[in-house]
């Protein structure tokens, strides 16, 4: 079985407390569009409030509409909805939907909105990559991550409130996610594309377990056609950074001995989109999520770890990105899908509007 396919096998074993994620990050080439599709499993802890749920979320994000450059839905099924598929083989359903080796497909309907997809991709199975330090996985972690697909390349239609988008050629990658607890501080950013250098590919991640203790990682993967960076592994690890100063910007930088980058991402605010995740035990994650974001990177180089840093005249902007919050508090401005609602307040039609008459 390919390593994909072995990192994104159904983890859970019909135990209380536990939640699992499969999600895709679908990028037009343009920048303009991009796609977010997730799978997701969920059981309240013994005594917690809720019922077990399978939830399938969509939100598509569009820089070139006026009125709405994000739009965001989901569907909230019984656990029973549920099919893990067949035992050592990866393919899992909820009700219709499908995420399979190569494909998947779907479709999410609330308050007048709706996505749906019909995708494939390639490669159709590959090897699973890592992108956090070495050894991490051995650790009692409440959440744990597989990067089970990366370097996607995904072609099909997303059909948004009746417009259907022939998507061609969009780069992309899935990851799949299960834990008993979540994570409380975390922002991420993953750049698969950029203008002036097509081998680049950027993952940067900023994270703490808990948000009042407890230690900060911010592992950084940085690739370019000139040398693939280590700042996600020790020792570089303990030379990166990352802050968010306003809403829906990140500051970010790492370096080595004769190495350093400093990067800046952002996006509209207006493409924030954001969405109560909530834990087995009964309490909220907030997080917001633009698919359209953008970043730009520049290096310094020194000859060696006492002298000074200069540029070396090479600067990256990214071609498509995606960005994402992960907080106990709500950003201003930014809205969110109440953990028991199935759309963005204020982005409801009313009945007579969604039926065209």
């Amino acid at each position: 079985m390919p390593t994909s396919e072995q990192a994104n096998l159904p983890r859970w074993k019909k135990q209380a407390g536990f939640f699992e994620i499969w999600f895709l990050c679908v990028l037009d080439p343009g920048g303009e569009r991009a796609w977010w599709l997730r799978y997701t499993l969920f059981t309240p802890a013994p005594g917690a409030p809720g019922e077990p749920r399978a939830t399938l979320w969509a939100a598509a994000f569009d820089c070139g509409s006026p009125n709405e450059p994000a739009v965001a839905v989901k569907a909230i099924h019984p656990i029973s909805a549920f099919d893990p598929g067949t035992p050592g083989r990866f393919g899992i359903r909820i009700g219709d939907a499908e995420l399979a080796p190569g494909k998947c497909h779907g479709s999410v309907a609330s308050g007048g909105h709706s996505i749906a997809w019909d995708l494939r991709y390639t490669p159709e199975s590959g090897e699973a990559v890592r992108r956090t330090p070495r050894g991490v996985g051995m650790l009692p972690l409440v959440t744990h991550v597989n990067h089970a697909q990366d370097d996607l390349t995904f072609s099909g239609t997303v059909t948004v409130d009746g417009k259907q988008f022939e998507v061609r050629g969009a780069p992309g990658m899935q990851k799949h996610l299960w834990g008993h607890r979540r994570i409380e501080d975390l922002t991420w950013l993953y750049c698969p594309i950029f203008r002036e250098d097509p081998e680049a590919r950027l993952e940067a991640l900023t994270v703490r377990q808990r948000r009042d203790r407890g230690p900060r990682l911010t592992p950084i993967y940085l690739r370019t056609s000139k040398q693939q960076h280590t700042f996600h592994e020790v020792p570089g690890l303990l030379f990166t950074k990352m802050e968010a100063p306003r809403p829906g910007e990140l500051l970010f930088q790492a370096a080595s001995a004769t190495v350093s980058v400093k990067g800046r991402a952002w996006c509209d605010p207006r493409t924030l989109v954001g969405y109560a995740y909530r834990d087995p035990e009964g309490w909220d994650v907030h997080v917001a999520q633009s698919d359209v974001a953008n970043c730009e990177l520049e290096f310094f180089t020194r000859s060696h770890p006492y002298a000074d840093w200069k540029p070396d005249g090479r600067k990256l902007t990214s071609a498509v990105g995606a960005l994402e919050f992960h907080g106990h508090e709500r950003i201003d401005g930014v809205r969110y899908i109440e953990w028991d609602g199935t759309v963005l307040p204020g982005l409801e039609v009313p009945l007579k509007a969604a039926e065209g008459t």
